[in-house]
């Protein structure tokens, strides 16, 4: 089985960082907003907010999705550990 270079592992933990950063951040404007201008904004905020974020992950679904197609690889079956090559002695 082989194992994920560094580069590979970086370009996954880059986004998953970002994500959670972006998920803090809208906590925190969130919080400041229900303490500011109460319950109706927060709740306003709040679906501005993820309609936001459901937008941004479509997004990029439809750019990972496009980026595959265009490499010639339309599926992720073939890159797990199960299809490695055999090494014969």
């Amino acid at each position: 089985m082989s194992t994920p270079t560094r580069s590979e592992q970086v370009s996954r933990t880059v986004p998953m960082l970002m994500a959670a950063a972006l998920v803090g951040v809208a906590l925190c404007v969130g919080l400041l907003v229900a303490a500011l201008l109460g319950p109706v904004a927060t709740v306003v905020y709040a679906v501005v907010v993820v309609l936001l974020l459901t937008l941004a992950a479509r997004r990029g679904r439809r750019l990972a999705t496009a980026r595959r197609a265009a490499s010639g690889r339309t599926c992720t079956c073939c890159t797990t550990s199960q299809h490695d090559p055999v090494e014969l002695l």
